[in-house]
């Protein structure tokens, strides 16, 4: 195969991989994963089904792939936020804000989120490994940061990894309520709501 036709190839395969995993966001969010068929997930994707099992092995590794992508979004982004030369505590809030901001943005992977991840604060179980590689990922990088926080006198003391466990739990409890509500508030109001109780149990007054 010339180099072009690999390059042909590999671009189609690509563009293939994004129209089933777009599409099995929006059947998996609406139907659940266990409501939603493969056949469902090729025809809503516009492929037939031999195309996308030559790009995917099955439902499970769809939805491997669906986390995958949007945790790869998501953490780029809250990565910028908790990166900056802000003081820790700061970052904090500014990593809580852009986390709710985008899972309100992305409604169908929130509910996915909600519902296939188990408790936010708890190692996922009987998960895909790149799931459970992400949430090691994101309660280390919030540990992190916490513990700076903690060394700047700006967060109380504790254990940073189980103070980063609680964080995600309060993220987790009023994100869900704000979807069983309707989805009706603002969100830059339900950041405020998330800060506002993690400055009870976390984040000094004055941090």
């Amino acid at each position: 195969m010339s180099q072009a036709a690999a390059r042909a190839r590999s671009a189609k395969t690509t563009m293939y991989r994004s129209l089933i995993v777009d599409a099995a966001e929006r059947l998996f969010a609406s139907r659940g994963y266990e409501g939603a068929k493969i056949q469902d997930i090729a025809a809503e994707s516009g492929l037939s089904l031999g195309t996308l099992y030559s790009v995917f092995e099955g439902k499970s590794d769809i939805l491997d792939a669906v986390h995958d992508d949007r945790l790869g979004q998501l953490f780029q982004l809250a990565g910028r936020a908790l990166g900056t030369h802000d003081k820790a505590a700061t970052r904090l809030r500014q990593g809580n804000r852009v986390f709710i901001c985008w899972l309100t943005e992305h409604p169908d992977y929130l509910r996915i989120h909600l519902h296939s991840s188990g408790a936010w604060a708890s190692n996922p179980q009987e998960v895909g490994e790149g799931l459970v590689s992400a949430w090691q990922r994101g309660i280390g990088l919030i540990a992190r940061v916490i513990e700076e926080a903690m060394c700047d006198g700006d967060v109380f003391e504790g254990d940073p990894v189980i103070q980063a466990r609680l964080m995600v739990a309060i993220q987790q409890v009023l994100i869900s309520a704000w979807v069983e509500a309707g989805m009706k508030v603002d969100a830059d109001d339900l950041a405020d709501e998330v800060e506002q109780q993690l400055e009870r149990i976390l984040i000094k007054g004055n941090g």
